[in-house]
């Protein structure tokens, strides 16, 4: 990752600058009130670079009460260059359970082979919530089964 990087915690307080590196983000209030409340778990993280955002990953405890990266987004001007990555390993670092959940639908390569590189394991499949394209649900395990 860029040494440039700096990874820092967000709440919902921080949701207009998210739309920096989410252009969608912006042209969606639904979708801002909904990442509002997501960030009021005050467990999710975004990278900036050069003071502005380029990435972020906003965590919730809403999956069996395990953490669960939600969603991960980087700007497409920055990707492929681990942010995605560096986002990931901050937001498994940052709890103390035994284990981290985040899914993805199965049409989403780049975030499937992130997944892979960064060894989270394929641990079920939810069927029906984008017709035709099953959301992938994965885990990383902080210690051997």
């Amino acid at each position: 990752m860029a040494t440039n990087v700096e990874l820092r915690r967000i709440g919902p307080g921080d949701v207009d600058a998210l739309a920096v590196a989410d252009p969608r983000l912006a042209a969606d209030a639904a979708q801002q009130a909904h990442v509002g409340e997501l960030l009021a778990s005050d467990l999710s993280w975004a990278a900036f670079e050069g003071g502005r955002p380029v990435g972020f990953a906003i965590v919730t405890r809403h999956f069996y009460g395990f953490p669960f990266v939600d969603l991960l987004v980087v700007a497409e001007a920055a990707r492929r260059r681990g942010i995605g990555a560096a986002l990931m390993a901050r937001c498994e670092a940052a709890h103390r359970a035994d284990r981290i959940f985040t899914s993805t639908n199965e049409s989403n390569a780049p975030m499937r082979a992130l997944l892979d590189r960064e060894g989270w394991s394929p641990c079920g499949v939810i069927h029906y919530l984008d017709p035709g394209d099953p959301e992938l649900v994965f885990v990383k395990l902080r210690t051997k089964w």
